[in-house]
Formats: structure tokens, C-alpha cells, sequence
């Protein structure tokens, strides 16, 4: 049964941009060392995945209900590909915890200008 669902959509270059301005401090504000490793390997671009993952971890609080801010960090959703390169969501301990430790599904797609993502959160 779903218990929450959330979508997003950013345009890829708002992420280009921001990491053109803030360079590490973006990456290490918003993504885990894991993230970064997988994103920074395309280095051509790593940009729309980037941006994926943004995409995912704003649907997946909407999933949850709640927003980032003091409950949420954007650190505290890990988001990294299976071995078939499926997204995975991970939640730190403590998040995982408050939400009595919800299973969530993402998708994350992403063309030229945009990356967009579903989350679902379905009843344990």
C-alpha cells in the first residue's frame, strides 16, 4: 500500500551553475562522499547526475511528508545504483528511525535540459 509519493523536476544547468559558484562546498552541502564519487566519474558531466539526485532526494521528503530544513538534511538521503545501476535510496540511522524505517522506491530519469524523479513510500 502507498503511504506517500513525491516528484521533482530541475533544470540541469540551476545544478551546473550552483556547482560552478561553490565547487566542493556545493557537492559536500548536498551529496554524500558515495554520490559524489558516482556523479564525478562521468567527468564530461557529471551534471545530470547530479541533478538526478537532487531531484530524488526532494521527492522523497515530499514522500515523507516533511521538507529539509531542521528535520531533514540533504545528507541524511543517499541515493547510489545497485549493481544493475537501479537507485537505491539509503536514509542515515536517525532518519530512517523517525519515519519508522520506511521502504522507499525512486526513479530518476534525465534528458538534455532536465532530470526528474518519483519517489514512493510504501506502508512496512
Amino acid at each position: 500500500m502507498i503511504a506517500g509519493l513525491g516528484n521533482d523536476i530541475i533544470e540541469i544547468k540551476r545544478i551546473k551553475e550552483a556547482y560552478e559558484e561553490h565547487k566542493e562546498a556545493f557537492l559536500n552541502r548536498l551529496y554524500t562522499e558515495k554520490e559524489q564519487e558516482y556523479c564525478m566519474e562521468q567527468e564530461n558531466n557529471p551534471f545530470p547526475r547530479l541533478a538526478g539526485r537532487f531531484a530524488a532526494k526532494e521527492a522523497i521528503v515530499k514522500a515523507l511528508g516533511c521538507g529539509f530544513g531542521s528535520e531533514v538534511s540533504w545528507k541524511d538521503i543517499e541515493i547510489i545504483p545497485d549493481e544493475n545501476g537501479k537507485p537505491e535510496v539509503h536514509l542515515s540511522d536517525e532518519l530512517s528511525c523517525r519515519f519508522d524505517h520506511p521502504i522507499l522506491l525512486v526513479t530518476i530519469s534525465h534528458c538534455k535540459e532536465y532530470a526528474t524523479a518519483v519517489a514512493i513510500r510504501l506502508k512496512n
